[in-house]
């Protein structure tokens, strides 16, 4: 158990025993502190501990033949110590909760959404993500990501991004991170971030990128000061066709479906938000593919 955890259990504890008043302890804990412990102490009042029954401890010590010696009593640990620790331990669980990922944010098919965090920094979740993060985010900056978002992160503490294939970790910085299935990507804009691979870590410096798809690590440089995607447009370099055409489908909720030989061709372009036609124009052109669309479905061939 760290100090604070100790200092708590020992501020508890006097106060539990009336060696520290009420408001001795909201100045020492703060008001919205100090009333969960209040809560917890009308619970503990009505915990019941058992006297200890010295005649029959005596009757005992007795039988054994050891009446030369004083029966002796050892202290018991008294009902505000188990209080105490009762206390800590009730507040340790309920505390438990605002530390986890305990809120989480859903952005449908074409509707990205811009989060304000307590700590002062902002995270733009693309759409179809899914990011979870702590009610105490102030005191544990950590989310979990699937999809795609973009941060800007207040100067402090460590700042943590965990996804199903890697982690990024900051301290103060902006950064676009995009996780789904075995693709993983992060662009470093301002700042500098550590990205950790199958436990492996990198340092992305301002203006550099990383990629991890199908087990291969790829790098280049961003020239970019903010994504594409924050303006109403996605922008690839050398990316799969697979991913584009996933990102495809989180833009405007149409399934595609395309021969698997497709699914490794490298493209370099961008599609707009706005315009489905438009978008698979910019899309198949370069790449010499045809589309079609037929009850809701994306069908594309060579």
């Amino acid at each position: 158990m760290d100090t604070n955890s100790n200092n708590n259990e020992n501020y508890l504890s006097d106060w539990l025993a009336d060696k520290l008043t009420d408001q001795q302890l909201r100045a020492i804990v703060g008001e919205s502190e100090f009333v969960a412990y209040e809560r917890l102490k009308n619970s503990i009042g009505r915990l019941q501990v058992e006297d200890p029954d010295l005649a029959r401890n005596y009757a005992a010590i007795k039988q054994k033949r050891i009446d030369k010696f004083k029966p002796e009593v050892r202290p018991t640990m008294s009902l505000y110590h188990y209080a105490a620790i009762a206390a800590t331990l009730l507040l340790f669980f309920g505390m438990f909760q605002f530390f986890v990922f305990s809120n989480h944010v859903e952005t449908a098919v074409g509707k990205p959404m811009l989060l304000a965090m307590s700590d002062g920094s902002k995270v733009r979740v693309n759409a179809n993500s899914r990011l979870e993060y702590p009610s105490l985010f102030k005191y544990n900056r950590k989310v979990c990501l699937e999809g795609e978002a973009f941060f800007e992160v207040e100067k402090g503490g460590s700042f943590k991004v965990e996804t199903s294939i890697g982690t990024v970790e900051v301290l103060g910085t902006k950064f676009n991170v995009f996780a789904r299935g075995s693709y993983f990507e992060v662009v470093c804009y301002e700042g500098r971030v550590k990205v950790v691979l199958n436990d492996k870590s990198e340092i992305l410096e301002n203006g550099q990128a990383i990629r991890l798809y199908k087990g291969n690590k790829e790098t280049w440089i961003e020239d970019d000061v903010q994504p594409h995607w924050l303006s109403g447009e996605s922008s690839f370099l050398h990316a799969p066709l697979g991913q584009v055409l996933a990102q495809l489908e989180s833009q405007f909720g149409h399934q595609v479906q395309y021969p698997k030989s497709l699914e490794h061709i490298r493209f370099t372009g961008s599609f707009t938000h706005s315009d489905l036609d438009i978008s698979l124009k910019t899309i198949c052109i370069p790449l010499n593919l045809k589309y079609q669309i037929a009850e809701g479905k994306i069908i594309i061939s060579e």
